[in-house]
């Protein structure tokens, strides 16, 4: 496809990109290779390794397109694990990658940035007054709302999330990955007085990878639901631990900030895994019977887990833990794709029966080049 505007600038922004291995990585350049189509592209991010202590994948097959420029600010080596590590990564990190929109962007440029590291969106909301290009925020999680569902107690919370409201609404469109994301959007920028016109808000959900993942058959034996993804504090694994019959296996692959407390527990049924390489998802993701996704209590709003949807592509049903009425619970509910609270029988059958259903539904509204084509729409 020709580009149909030779002279207009893309600029993707995000402090995660290929060849990291992160789910947001993946995705940004998924979108930067379909929007070659339309723009020029550029982008500016972070280092190449997110995490330097995880192994390189040898099989990533992941290829950017040629025509894209990238440029990288300098990285960190401190402990993202840690909340005070986190903390002054995001800051520098923030201030790395803005000094090079600075240095980059012009003013009839357009701007698609990712809301991580959080600090980014009020500096990059002041340079655009400044500036003038017009910028694009895909909402990946909401800060500072998602530290409460963490238990972080965050100094002057009311300033910061006003400083934030109000950067927001700078923005000329939103891009929430689920309904309910778009609703606490919506609540943000109207909570700001404006004199200019508020931002588009839309909805653009995450992808299934139905080309690289495909159904499996199901394990024999002890029924098994999997977790994988990252064990962080948001996730609520420790009562999903608390609920978990005697003759059900939970398997966990990945790694996080709870995984030392969750291994603690020594629970006989519970088994970790560790962390897998992206060219590993269709192995891991067909290793079990039905697949765990969770949202702590609060999170209504505040992320859309994007596992969500490379499970429906291997053709698992789906226990979904979270608030009610959030976008996974809404998807799993409307589209029969499994559970949204504990069943209290398990059926193999029902299983293999919501599992196909989730294939299906994957492979006809939430494929790749279907949600790309959205991005191409959008922008």
């Amino acid at each position: 496809m020709t580009n149909q505007y030779p002279n207009t600038m893309l600029w993707i922004v995000t402090e995660l990109f290929p060849p990291d291995e992160t789910s947001t990585s993946y995705i940004l350049g998924e979108i930067a290779n379909a929007m070659v189509q339309k723009y020029n592209v550029g982008v500016i991010c972070g280092p190449e390794i997110y995490d330097k202590r995880k192994k390189i994948d040898v099989e990533h097959k992941f290829k950017l397109d040629e025509s894209i420029v990238i440029y990288r600010a300098k990285g960190t080596d401190i402990d993202k694990n840690t909340i005070m590590g986190k903390t002054i990564s995001f800051v520098l990190m923030s201030k790395r990658i803005i000094a090079l929109v600075k240095k980059y962007v012009r003013p009839t440029d357009k701007v698609l940035m990712v809301t991580n590291p959080a600090p980014m969106i009020p500096l990059i909301a002041r340079l655009k007054k400044k500036v003038g290009f017009e910028l694009n925020i895909l909402v990946h999680d909401v800060f500072p709302e998602n530290t409460r569902p963490a238990g972080l107690r965050l100094p002057l919370f009311n300033m910061i999330k006003h400083i934030f409201d109000k950067a927001y609404s700078c923005a000329n469109r939103i891009i929430t990955l689920g309904r309910d994301m778009a609703d606490v959007m919506k609540q943000k920028v109207l909570s700001v007085p404006n004199g200019s016109a508020m931002p588009d808000i839309i909805i653009i959900e995450n992808w299934a990878d139905t080309d690289s993942i495909t159904p499996q058959p199901f394990p024999e034996g002890k029924i098994i639901i999997e977790y994988a993804g990252n064990i962080g504090r948001v996730q609520g694994l420790d009562k999903v631990m608390d609920r978990l019959p005697d003759d059900i296996e939970f398997h966990l692959y990945g790694t996080g900030a709870m995984e030392k407390t969750l291994k603690a527990r020594k629970q006989k049924n519970l088994f970790f895994h560790g962390p897998y390489f992206r060219s590993q998802q269709n192995e891991v993701l067909a290793a079990c019977n039905i697949s765990l996704v969770t949202l702590q209590d609060g999170m209504y709003g505040l992320g859309v887990p994007s596992k969500t949807y490379n499970i429906m592509a291997a053709g698992r049903p789906i226990l979904f833990i979270g608030p009610k009425n959030s976008e996974i619970d809404l998807l799993v509910r409307e589209k029969k794709l499994g559970y949204c609270e504990w069943p209290k029988h398990w059926d193999r059958s029902a299983l293999s029966d919501m599992g196909k259903n989730a294939r299906r539904i994957a492979v006809q509204e939430y494929s790749k080049a279907i949600i790309l084509n959205k991005f191409l729409k959008a922008l």
